[in-house]
């Protein structure tokens, strides 16, 4: 009798603590108790009875003495054996809401939510989502209940989804899910589409969707990361696309002064790897790429009467103009400089400025890439006005801000990058919210491939569409 009151207790008792546990045990040796009472003492259904209503009756004050009561706990464990995989039952036993505890809840027994509840796939993974009226269930709250319902839920790992107000979706795994931005991305120069004149994709998200870059009322982009975390293959993603079309013209300076960009040369209406060595120069192109952003911001060419680029948007006869500064250290840190220097890196920062301030509108674009990233190599007034920010592999919060500033709590972050994971990226957007994302890797022979059709012809054709 003993034993055959535990069958109910599958995968039961896993989900309550041991105060439960021995409540049921004491609840088992009286259900024992009374039914060998029953068998052996002949007439005892009556004294029994009796007992059974006084029992119940105290209970009413003292929960506790139903456990005396014969099968109660065994009724109450089979009952929610029975519906062990519902939402209900899910959300009562993950968040802490107990039905078949003796005392009330934390909140006294109000039941205020909406929930759906997918078991565990062939993926190992089950989703609850949860949307509660509750005051005092908050983000804290649900975050703490379910990592401590890891165990209840047979899980190894827990994600939180906040997907509004009183509303989450919770991901449970029975063991670490494999992440799809550790298998790296390679593609060739056919795998890229022509530029809608908006958008590029340049690699894939940890949901496992492309990850894409809208050009569109973007006036300014920040690369950082660490040497050899990839920021020169990611920049070649989002910038060649746009060097093969005619819709678009790109100026670049590279501050390295070396060969990563010498696949870009011919395509690029401007072309400076000498920033390091000739910061006079550099600085009157900046100034002159400035000016024109200006004067295409009062006199908005592309129509009469819209002053917004992106309404009439991208054209062979009105190009969106990118601006790349690689290695952005060379012309705005001042470190070591001369005076004359100084002066002419002050200036670069006002024509920079000026574009990431005025070019949203006049389709104007500022990347900036460092592998340096400090308030120094990257002016906070520069970046805090540059919309889209990109953070591979670093290794200090300190850098980590440089580029992205304040990362809200429980986004992802660029020191959690693994080392092999080249490529991986922290991206923020204008909701100042971060994803994880791993560029694609296109080999330097492939992207010349790409811009080997990049031609007169290409330009012309786009004049005709």
């Amino acid at each position: 009798m003993f034993t055959l009151l535990f069958l109910p207790l599958a995968k039961v008792t896993t989900w309550d603590d041991e105060a439960w546990y021995a409540r049921f045990v004491v609840s088992a040796l009286a259900t024992t108790a009374w039914v060998g009472l029953l068998v052996f003492v002949p007439g005892a259904i009556i004294a029994c009875a009796v007992v059974w209503v006084v029992l119940l009756l105290c209970s009413l004050h003292v929960p506790s003495l139903r456990n005396l009561l014969p099968f109660w706990r065994w009724l109450l464990a089979l009952r929610h054996r029975i519906k062990g995989d519902s939402p209900e039952f899910i959300v009562e036993r993950v968040l802490g809401l107990r039905p078949i505890e003796d005392a009330t809840t934390d909140f006294k027994g109000v039941r205020d939510y909406v929930a759906a509840y997918s078991g565990y796939d062939e993926t190992g993974e089950a989703q609850l989502e949860f949307a509660c009226g509750l005051s005092g269930v908050t983000d804290e709250f649900v975050e703490k209940k379910a990592k401590d319902g890891l165990g209840a839920m047979g899980a190894e790992v827990f994600k939180v989804d906040h997907l509004g107000p009183g509303h989450w979706l919770l991901h449970f795994w029975k063991e670490e899910p494999k992440n799809p931005l550790d298998d790296a991305i390679e593609i060739t120069a056919s795998d890229l589409d022509d530029w809608d004149g908006k958008t590029v994709t340049y690699g894939l998200t940890e949901a496992g969707e492309p990850a894409r870059l809208s050009y569109a009322q973007t006036s300014g982009i920040v690369v950082g990361g660490v040497p050899g975390a990839g920021k020169s293959a990611g920049a070649m993603l989002l910038t060649l696309p746009l060097l093969a079309s005619p819709k678009a013209s790109v100026a670049i300076f590279d501050g390295k002064g070396g060969m990563d960009w010498s696949w870009a040369e011919r395509s690029a209406s401007l072309f400076n790897n000498d920033c390091d060595l000739d910061l006079p120069a550099a600085t009157d192109q900046l100034e002159t790429l400035a000016q024109r952003c200006v004067d295409d911001l009062k006199s908005h060419p592309w129509s009469d009467s819209d002053p917004d680029f992106w309404h009439a948007g991208a054209s062979a006869l009105h190009p969106f103009h990118l601006v790349v500064i690689d290695e952005c250290q060379t012309l705005f840190d001042i470190t070591g400089r001369s005076k004359e220097e100084k002066a002419l890196v002050e200036r670069c920062k006002r024509a920079v400025a000026t574009i990431v301030r005025k070019g949203r509108s006049a389709g104007w674009c500022v990347m900036l890439l460092t592998q340096k990233p400090t308030a120094d190599s990257i002016p906070t007034n520069i970046r805090d006005n540059c919309v889209v920010r990109f953070a591979l592999r670093v290794t200090t919060r300190e850098a980590a801000e440089a580029v992205l500033g304040s990362i809200p709590d429980g986004d992802p972050r660029p020191t959690e990058i693994p080392a092999p994971r080249r490529g991986g990226a922290v991206v923020q957007g204008e909701d100042g919210h971060t994803q994880s994302v791993r560029f694609a890797y296109l080999p330097v022979t492939e992207a010349a491939k790409a811009l080997e059709s990049s031609t007169l012809d290409t330009v012309v054709a786009g004049l005709e569409a």
